[in-house]
């Protein structure tokens, strides 16, 4: 279960209909001039979202990633993007990662190295939405940031509250895609860390007023079923890995904080079982701390 699927879709949903406002936000001076169908953009992997902008009088490529959890890949990903949009199109391409939560972030350049010798640098560059002011983009009525408004700094209820009566005014005649931008602002909602429980709730009760709304429309409908599911799945996800911490806790002490953080990169209910398991019957702290500290997929 990939704990990212809610953000990465409403993230791809909210380009797919306001891509031409919100990239010169991400990329000052950027303008777009096409999207770029990613089914046939030849990758190995598939990239997130691909333009065509304008950008310092010429025409470029950029790729967008969204990541919602900490990658210490980030970097050789976006290469095998970066070379591989390069060689099809041979125009300048662009690699953009939009961190959506607080996370570790991979920081550029990423450099290859063979021993002194620097085989090579490859530039990114990074969007952190916790760094980015919600009051800002609120004074300027910059309606097609205020989904993500949660995830910014200085945000509180009063502030989301006063951007959803805008959306409300805005979007009067066009219901759908207002039940859209409410849904998705819900889903970053969940996971706003600034915002105490107390604001959360308020935003939330203002915007289950619309549940109505959201009957209507059939996306709004699949995707709140989507998410209901995902919270559950979440919610498993969370209980087997305070399992695993409290193993840990309990025959290996010394060994709690790496526990934590094993666990806290750990998305699949098998793979923290089984190693909860494996710890739970061994005795040895030597071998426990070889066990958390290997790699493991998410």
């Amino acid at each position: 279960m990939n704990t990212s699927q809610p953000y990465d879709i409403s993230m791809k949903s909210l380009l797919k209909e306001d891509a031409a406002e919100i990239i010169p936000r991400l990329l000052p001076g950027a303008t777009l001039l096409e999207a770029l169908d990613i089914e046939v953009v030849r990758t190995p992997m598939r990239a997130d979202r691909v333009y065509r902008i304008h950008y310092r009088g010429q025409p470029h490529i950029l790729e967008l990633e969204f990541q919602a959890s900490a990658d210490e890949r980030m970097a050789q990903r976006l290469l095998v993007y970066h070379v591989d949009l390069l060689y099809d199109y041979n125009q300048p391409v662009i690699s953009l990662v939009v961190y959506l939560f607080k996370t570790t972030v991979v920081e550029p350049p990423f450099k290859e190295r063979s021993g002194s010798e620097e085989l090579l640098s490859f530039k990114y560059r990074n969007v952190c939405l916790w760094t980015l002011d919600a009051q800002e983009y609120v004074a300027e009525h910059a309606r097609c940031m205020y989904v993500l408004l949660p995830a910014m700094r200085n945000v509180d209820a009063n502030l989301i509250l006063q951007a959803i009566e805008e959306l409300l005014e805005y979007y009067r005649d066009k219901e759908s895609q207002l039940a859209r931008r409410l849904l998705w602002l819900s889903i970053f909602l969940k996971r706003a860390e600034a915002l105490p429980p107390a604001d959360k709730q308020r935003v939330k009760e203002r915007i289950n007023m619309f549940d109505e709304l959201f009957e209507q429309d059939e996306f709004v409908r699949k995707q709140r079923a989507l998410g209901r599911a995902e919270g559950e799945a979440i919610g498993e996800v969370r209980a087997s890995q305070r399992m695993l911490v409290n193993i840990v806790r309990g025959r290996f002490p010394a060994l709690v904080e790496l526990a934590q953080q094993k666990a806290e990169h750990m998305y699949q209910v098998a793979g923290i079982e089984e190693i909860a398991l494996l710890l739970a019957t061994i005795s040895d702290e030597t071998i426990a701390r070889q066990i958390l500290s290997a790699p493991s997929a998410a």
